[in-house]
């Protein structure tokens, strides 16, 4: 079969994605690994892109994320939709293969499945989860990823037994995508929740995320998909698009040295008084990381920056053996990180504090949840 899709698993396996706009792809392509790399596209245009991409350069992993998550939450009765130019789509089982089969027809990789959103279980019995489960467990396929956007609360107690329970009966890869208000990593005993689930269920994809991506792997899951912009590195509860578009954002790198992404202000700032750092990617080219300002033209090349720094961090993991030897090295890259802080804060007389996140990274894993646990009815009372 075309891509080696009979063996998903193989094909996925320490792949990192980079998850673009359809109008960002192509300038994102160029930094973008061959061999261990890949793209996920978003938007209305992501097909044509996916085709055309994959009809210049047949060799390269390239998927969509049709983002239903992001417009509908799911029910027990349709866990699946789409929006269409008809309005809103439940999809049943037919349906489903077809949108997946339009997909491959596209010439994507992989099929992705148009999953809603899967808010925090009030009732304690799964329900909804176990109904996305279920029905992809009914798709008689072996080129599709399952994606299950959950709010972070199902990474806390109970519910993130729950969580383990349906991923490990699920017959395909499962892409998980956290939802918060901001970073859910920031959520108490998320962190550790998402470790567990990745040292319990070797075939989870990270999805719509940032460098959690690396702790993931690290702790054993099959790949990740980064976002390219900060509004594709967390999931986002579904809302009416009556939207005002907002304002631009800010220019935004990722420092590989602090393992953290910042604004160019904020860099600016900080080396207002001192030589700033440069960055040796093929982007930068010995420039400095301060160089960058709110233009169209430094906003893509701030992201192919990031992009390039990205697989750079992601060659050092490829390069390790998945366990104990890659553990440590990424102990080591929050050690490096911790110490880069510290000696950043002395050198420009600010303070530069070491964020929630990587203190969190840094401390100890814990173990998987055993085959045997099954989870107790929920208490309602969890944490926030």
């Amino acid at each position: 079969m075309e891509d080696g899709i009979e063996g998903i698993d193989e094909l996925l396996r320490d792949r990192l994605l980079i998850m673009v706009r359809d109008r960002s792809a192509i300038n994102v392509l160029p930094h973008v690994r061959p061999r261990t790399g890949g793209m996920v596209l978003t938007g209305a245009d992501a097909p044509v892109r996916c085709r055309e991409i994959r009809n210049a350069f047949p060799g390269t992993v390239v998927a969509m994320d049709l983002e239903s998550h992001t417009r509908e939450v799911a029910t027990a009765e349709a866990p699946f939709g789409l929006r269409t130019s008809y309005g809103w789509r439940s999809l049943g089982l037919t349906e489903l293969n077809e949108i997946l089969d339009g997909q491959r027809e596209n010439r994507a990789s992989f099929a992705v499945t148009p999953t809603c959103f899967i808010p925090a279980d009030e009732t304690g019995d799964a329900t909804v989860l176990k109904a996305v489960i279920t029905e992809a467990n009914r798709l008689r396929r072996e080129d599709t990823v399952v994606l299950l956007p959950c709010s972070y609360r199902w990474l806390q107690g109970v519910s993130l037994l729950h969580l383990v329970e349906q991923i490990r009966t699920c017959r395909h890869p499962v892409a998980l995508i956290m939802q918060a208000d901001e970073d859910p990593l920031k959520r108490s005993r998320v962190p550790e929740g998402l470790r567990q689930l990745c040292r319990s269920c070797p075939r989870l994809l990270l999805w719509r995320t940032d460098l959690a991506a690396f702790d993931a792997m690290a702790h054993g899951a099959l790949g990740a998909a980064v976002g390219a912009s900060a509004v594709l590195r967390f999931g986002v509860a579904p809302r009416p698009e009556n939207g005002s578009g907002g304002r631009k954002p800010y220019t935004v790198v990722l420092v590989r040295r602090l393992l953290r992404y910042l604004r160019v202000a904020t860099l600016q700032d900080w080396f207002a008084h001192i030589d700033p750092w440069t960055c040796d990617c093929a982007v930068c080219k010995g420039a400095a990381l301060t160089r960058f300002t709110d233009s169209d033209a430094d906003v893509l090349a701030a992201l192919q920056h990031t992009v390039c720094e990205l697989y750079a961090l992601h060659d050092e993991l490829d390069s390790t053996l998945p366990g104990h030897e890659r553990e440590d090295w990424w102990r080591q890259q929050l050690a490096d990180s911790w110490e880069h802080h510290r000696l950043l804060a002395a050198q420009t007389d600010t303070e530069v504090s070491f964020p929630k996140v990587l203190q969190a990274w840094r401390r100890p894993s814990p173990l998987p949840v055993p085959m045997t646990e099954k989870p107790r009815r929920q208490d309602r009372s969890g944490p926030s």
